[in-house]
């Protein structure tokens, strides 16, 4: 690694000074041949005077030793060796440390990150350029699983990715069944998110058999583990429940305003017209504009136009960390609409990204355009080819007031005649909340609580929630409340049956809330979900079960972008809301049925396989009622859950 710095010391002849990587002095006269054995043999010696640590750790030791090399090859003149060694050495050693080490900040850490589902998770959010914190069990299990290569291995790098890749990878060690351990400073150092794919620890068994791995049980694991780490966060990380707005375009003086431009509809034949002035002192005291701020006031004239707009020059602006517009407007009751041109449309005619405002008559409020709303619009049509809004590249805003709202549709909040928009301070940006918390759990666990002791149900349910092994949907429930109620900024994702093939993909995402859908879906779709829920503001505060959508409109379509992800995200609701829209409020936490015996369980077992296509339908035994396997067979073509029969490892 270049930052371990442990190097070969040893003395030159010509001047006795400490030099990295010198070697004694060969005389000119010698050959060639003569050259590359001494050449060899002083690397030998050097290299058995370095630690082995050193030589695997490479970076400026390695440096120096074929600098040696080229040194004994390519003899200076006598009394320059040394100098030339010398300062190639220290130019070597200079570049090694103008490499500055990879930043810790704003960091993902992600718990867990060793499973089969924690993996693809770092890797998915890696990939998105985000700096990951790894935190496992086993350092050494983290270093083979994600630096490993071959089959299931992720060949990833600590440190910043190889080959250019985006993210920054660091490699942490944490035992979430220890309150010790998930205090550690180290571990949260940067952090700002966390994402908990931790789960039941399943494998060979030292006796023989497959099974759970020392005591690492659901309960253990989630119920206690994640209840334990909600409990300690405030102590660990800071929450950040609150938008953050930072004004980007002061519009409070007749200097700020110099850059607007009138852009009514004179210049197509109308007669309306519109200007931006500052709000007077007066008007500051009676409006509460304490910070001053500005009005756009004019006269909207139908007729041979029918609209008023005000664009600025080239602003050339980068608000890519930023999620979209800010304005706190006192409006008349009509509806606006915000302009943003980007450089890459400077010499596009009648080519801009546009979205709609509305106001509220007499009244300030707050108003917030996040980038996806913007519309790509041509010659004043809608652009369904045209990409999505760059932030980065901001080049022109605009104000406009228009009798149509998008491809000459009328605005229902318009009125013609005299209008005014007064706008507090200027223009700024916004960051909105993300979840701190990002969760996987999986669906059922709400059904099952419903269903409580209730046999007859469950008898009925699909196959999980039937088995439901050793409790673990209700200890996963127990750890989803554990999450909802810790007061941080949370995404919790109810994974449906989760297998490994992407066989007759892609697909895009499914998801719905409610505990109601069944399906399947592949690990590495989940953990693509992971890293978008923890990217993206409109995840936050929402519950909601999640499935691949292998409908002929989907199946091995195209992959989602982050676009389709953003609208399965504002689909939802946040959980608090749940009510309002139709779903009824979460359940309480129950305790565990009972567990099945095992003549059931081989039952339940039976059903998931016929599900699958693994078994040809049995005649159902007596007592089997509509669970018996024929009756499971029926119900294939309804898409019952492709679920694991017993919960592994997520």
């Amino acid at each position: 690694m270049l930052n371990s710095r442990v190097v070969s010391r040893v003395p030159t002849a010509s001047t006795g000074r400490s030099v990295r990587g010198a070697a004694p002095r060969v005389p000119t006269s010698i050959t060639s041949s003569a050259r590359l054995v001494a050449a060899s043999a002083s690397l030998t010696d050097a290299l058995a005077s370095v630690p082995p640590e050193a030589i695997a750790a490479g970076g400026v030791t390695l440096a120096g030793l074929l600098g040696l090399v080229y040194t004994q090859m390519n003899p200076a003149a006598p009394g320059e060796e040394g100098v030339a060694v010398e300062q190639a050495a220290v130019g070597v050693e200079a570049e090694a440390e103008a490499v500055p080490p990879p930043p810790r900040e704003n960091a993902v850490l992600v718990l867990g990150a060793t499973g089969r589902l924690g993996r693809r998770t770092v890797a998915k959010l890696l990939a998105s350029g985000r700096t990951v914190v790894a935190a496992a069990r086993s350092l050494d299990k983290a270093r083979d699983v994600l630096l490993g290569s071959g089959e299931g291995k992720m060949g990833l790098s600590e440190g910043r990715q190889a080959g250019g890749r985006p993210g920054i990878l660091f490699l942490e060690e944490f035992d979430i069944t220890s309150a010790d351990s998930l205090k550690r400073p180290g571990l949260w150092a940067g952090v700002s998110q966390v994402v908990l794919t931790v789960g039941t620890v399943f494998g060979p068994l030292p006796e023989g058999g497959f099974g759970v791995i020392g005591g690492m049980t659901s309960e253990v694991v989630e119920a206690q583990g994640i209840a334990r780490l909600m409990e300690v966060l405030p102590e660990l990380l800071p929450k950040k429940t609150q938008r953050t707005s930072r004004l980007v375009l002061p519009m409070r003086t007749a200097e700020e305003l110099a850059v607007w431009n009138k852009l009514d509809d004179v210049i197509m034949g109308g007669a309306s017209d519109s200007g931006l002035e500052p709000i007077t002192e007066a008007e500051r005291e009676a409006l509460g504009a304490a910070d001053g701020g500005c009005v756009w006031r004019g006269k909207l004239i139908v007729e041979g136009g029918g609209f008023c707009g005000t664009r600025t020059n080239k602003l050339g602006l980068n608000l890519g960390d930023a999620d979209g517009i800010h304005m706190r407007v006192l409006g008349d009751g009509q509806t606006f609409k915000m302009n943003i041109k980007t450089i890459d449309q400077e010499d596009v005619p009648e080519s801009t990204y546009q979205t709609t405002f509305d106001t509220v008559a007499g009244q300030w409020h707050d108003v917030y355009l996040p980038w996806h709303n913007f519309v790509s619009v041509k010659r004043a049509q809608s652009d369904p080819e045209g990409v999505p809004l760059d932030p980065s590249r901001i080049s022109k805003l605009g104000l406009v007031l228009s009798r149509f709202e998008f491809n000459k549709a009328p605005n229902p909040d318009y009125k013609p005649g005299p209008f005014a928009l007064l706008l507090a301070g200027g223009i700024s940006t916004y960051t909105d909340v993300r979840p701190q918390v990002v969760m996987i759990s999986s669906a059922g666990v709400e059904r099952n609580a419903i269903i409580g002791d209730d046999e007859v149900k469950r008898m009925q349910d699909i196959p999980i929630v039937q088995l439901n092994p050793n409790g673990t949907l209700n200890h996963k429930y127990t750890a989803e409340i554990a999450v909802r109620s810790s007061g941080y900024p949370y995404s919790v994702v109810r994974s449906t049956g989760m297998i490994d093939s992407m066989e007759g993909g892609p697909f895009l995402p499914d998801a719905d809330q409610g505990d109601v859908i069944i399906g399947q879906i592949s690990r590495e779709e989940v953990a693509e979900c992971l890293a978008m829920a923890a990217n993206m503001p409109e995840s936050a505060y929402k519950t909601f079960e999640l499935r691949r959508n292998e409908g002929p409109e989907s199946k091995g379509k195209r992959p989602p972008t982050t676009r389709d992800f953003q609208r399965l995200f504002l689909k939802l609701s946040q959980d608090k809301y749940r009510w309002r829209v139709g779903l009824q409020p979460m359940p309480k936490a129950v305790p565990p049925p009972p567990p099945v015996t095992e003549e059931r369980r081989a039952q339940i077992v039976a059903q998931v396989a016929v599900i699958r296509g693994q078994a040809p339908p049995a005649a159902p035994a007596p007592g089997d009622g509509a669970n018996g396997s024929a009756a499971i067979a029926e119900k294939k073509t309804e898409q019952v859950e492709k679920k694991e029969p017993v919960t592994a490892n997520a």
